[in-house]
């Protein structure tokens, strides 16, 4: 049986085919490779991505190509150091060399080393996905004949749809040394010579390089699990997605680079600890820190590893650099760039806000909150110049030279950035109030932005918000979607907003964009406004929200590299940038936050949760579990569906609201807090099919509807 396994791999060895993959589990007992699984209470463990150390290997052969070259023996020798080996035997130049090409499983990130022996110059080429692995020469506008088996991971050569002309992506590698470069996110490895030699491949590894400072980077302080094998593993591929992106802040990369430049993250962090890490966007590209992906990974870290330490350093080094009429840059930006070139992306001002009143909502940390107190006020008395040039009360960054968002550049007076502003004006009045201050300014102004909002943007007839008073015609996702979810939107017009994204934007990947094109953005798919339209349902009582996460994120899982999510998809299904785009994009990862905050239902309601609430949306699963690390203690929570009801049991180190959807009798640790459709004891109230009770002491406590 050995031997003509042997036989048969060295037959497609020598055709130049595919190697099959052993499988890395086979079992029944590991969700991501088990054909079906069924989730048990307590087996979360079995769904975590990350590694449990730093080293970490390629668990199968996905492609040997010999081209004018030789690969001689079984190639699954790189895959184990056990002394046997696998040879490359070189060609003229790069263009004929043979290509070994390793799959992690997953994606990764690090520096490789490469055991083994030889005379050839090997390279190292990294790709996040098999789509944009350039094999033929043609692949990737040219890359394949240049740098074959990389994706592009430098913007200044080889940008979609421009000819990809000297290699900046593939890493010349020393036998039996680590790489002297990091790639920050890849899933396959691929090996070729440039030029005649051959290299005996022993063993191959790379160090993860990713979250460096957590020892274990599979000990998550904060889990969640439900009867739902996809709603799982969108969980814990978001957690994943947020630690690929995370690292040391001396592994920035600096823009722009000249050009022939390598692609490097070897930079600085401008105003970061370079001992700590920091939260890029990606791990692959960009690798900087930005405003609006934060506004993402930091919940994400908060509710998985807890690694408070590296949002701390990324949220210090935003805040630092602030310009002096109070704006705040979009990203912490490494390299030299002047200061016009700051003012791009006013939308991610108003995340700056947002994310410091989310610091101190997750960790109550007084200290962090007035050290960067003055830098919020010069931030709110920026954005409040700004709404002063218009008489009829609305941001637009236009005439202030600071368009730009995520994914497009209306400039006009939008929806989306108004109700972002609305919301920052509440967080600074509830700020405020907490630094005893008073807030009552700031409250004003957010009622006045929120009636402006209203009064020149909502639509009756369509029944949902406009992109802006420029284009009045267009009904974008992120407009409707941040209305409902930053309190723009009162109950009815929440409803007639997410229907109307449901009958116009959802498509067969998820909810676009747009329905239709307009002048200023055309359909596609978008994580970041996707996470608030999912967040958006739930949080309103819709669970339509949970066939969103499963439809969209569900799909990206299904896709290469199976493990982190997307930066933007196009309708057709492909990234955005296409060998370029980041397939482990933090601002992708909002469903791990949802479904602990909405389908689980912890949710801190004061400062480092000195009061939380656990009010869950149960939707159609059987049950949901989990762990939510805070400053006090961890919560732990679980509910399940009797068949009768909704058995919510928690506990707490703080005083909290419990609440389930209940019809009929409910209990309280056994005892009768409501029945004939009447609170049975203080505290507890009924509203919109929940039964809250409020005032629940620490400890351990079960909530039950009969």
């Amino acid at each position: 049986m050995r031997k003509s396994r042997a036989l048969a791999v060295a037959a497609l060895v020598a055709a130049g085919l595919a190697v099959p993959a052993v499988p890395a589990s086979a079992t029944g007992d590991d969700p991501w490779h088990a054909s079906s699984y069924t989730p048990h209470h307590g087996d979360w463990r079995a769904y975590v991505l990350a590694p449990a150390g730093h080293t970490v290997r390629p668990v199968s052969v996905l492609k040997t190509v010999a081209r004018q070259g030789r690969v001689e023996g079984d190639p699954r020798n790189a895959l184990k150091a056990d002394g046997r080996s696998v040879r490359l035997v070189g060609a003229a130049d790069r263009a004929g060399s043979p290509l070994l090409i390793l799959d992690f499983g997953k994606e990764v990130a690090g520096r490789v080393t490469v055991r083994g022996t030889g005379t050839g110059r090997l390279h190292a080429c990294f790709s996040e996905s098999r789509r944009y692995l350039a094999e033929a020469p043609d692949d990737n506008d040219g890359e394949g004949k240049i740098a074959p088996g990389c994706d592009t991971a430098n913007i200044w050569n080889g940008f979609p749809g421009v000819a990809y002309t000297e290699d900046t992506d593939s890493h010349e590698l020393t036998l039996n040394t680590p790489d002297r470069r990091i790639r920050g996110g890849f899933r396959y490895l691929t090996l070729f010579l440039d030029g005649p030699g051959q290299v005996d491949v022993d063993a191959v590894s790379a160090e993860f390089t990713a979250a460096p400072l957590q020892p274990r980077p599979d000990a998550y302080q904060g889990h969640f699990l439900s009867s739902d094998d996809l709603l799982n593993k969108i969980w814990y591929a978001g957690a994943y997605t947020v630690q690929i992106n995370t690292a040391l802040a001396d592994t920035a990369k600096s823009w722009p680079y000249t050009s022939g430049e390598q692609d490097h993250a070897d930079t600085a962090v401008p105003y970061a600890d370079p001992d700590q890490e920091v939260i890029y966007d990606g791990g692959k590209r960009d690798r900087i820190v930005w405003q609006g992906d934060l506004a993402v990974q930091a919940p994400v870290t908060y509710l998985t590893t807890h690694d408070v330490a590296a949002v701390d350093n990324s949220l210090s080094s935003l805040a630092a650099q602030q310009l002096p009429d109070g704006y705040m840059p979009a990203e912490s930006q490494a390299g030299q760039h002047n200061k016009d070139e700051l003012r791009t992306y006013g939308e991610y001002v108003t995340w700056f806000v947002n994310n410091m009143y989310e610091h101190w909502l997750y960790t109550g940390d007084r200290a962090y909150l007035d050290k960067w107190w003055p830098a919020l006020t010069r931030t709110m008395s920026w954005l409040e110049s700004v709404r002063a040039q218009d008489p009829q009360g609305l941001i637009a960054f236009g005439a202030v030279g600071s368009c730009g968002h995520y994914g497009y550049s209306d400039c006009g007076h939008e929806t989306y950035v108004n109700a972002l502003y609305a919301r920052n004006l509440t967080q600074m009045a509830e700020l405020a109030t907490a630094r005893g201050e008073s807030g009552a300014a700031y409250a004003d102004r957010a009622a006045a932005v929120r009636k402006a909002v209203n009064d020149q943007l909502w639509d009756e007839n369509a029944g949902a918000y406009r992109m802006s008073r420029e284009i009045p015609d267009a009904y974008p996702q992120d407009a409707n979607a941040t209305a409902v979810l930053t309190g723009v939107a009162d109950a009815t017009r929440a409803g007639r907003s997410l229907a109307y994204l449901r009958a116009h934007n959802w498509s067969s990947l998820g909810s676009l964009t747009v329905g239709t094109a307009n002048a200023s953005l055309s359909p596609f798919y978008a994580p970041l406004p996707s996470g608030f339209e999912a967040d958006a349902r739930l949080g309103t009582g819709d669970t339509s929200g949970l066939d969103l996460i499963k439809k969209f994120w569900g799909w990206q899982l299904a896709q290469d590299p199976g493990s982190t999510f997307w930066e933007h998809v196009q309708p057709d299904g492909t990234p955005n940038l296409k060998q370029f785009s980041s397939l482990a994009h933090g601002w992708a990862s909002a469903p791990t936050t949802i479904l602990t905050t909405r389908v689980l239902g912890v949710q801190p309601t004061a400062a480092g949760f000195a009061s939380y609430a656990v009010v869950p949306h149960t939707g159609d699963l059987k049950w949901a579990e989990g762990t939510v690390p805070t400053p006090k203690g961890n919560i732990t929570a679980s509910w399940r569906n009797t068949g009768h009801g909704i058995r919510l049991e928690v506990t707490a180190h703080a005083t909290g609201r419990l609440g389930i959807p209940a019809a009929g009798r409910v209990t309280l640790d056994g005892h009768v807090v409501w029945a004939g459709g009447r609170a049975t004891a203080k505290g507890v109230t009924g509203e919109g099919g929940y039964v809250y009770v409020d005032g629940v002491a620490p400890g351990h406590h079960t909530l039950e509807a009969r």
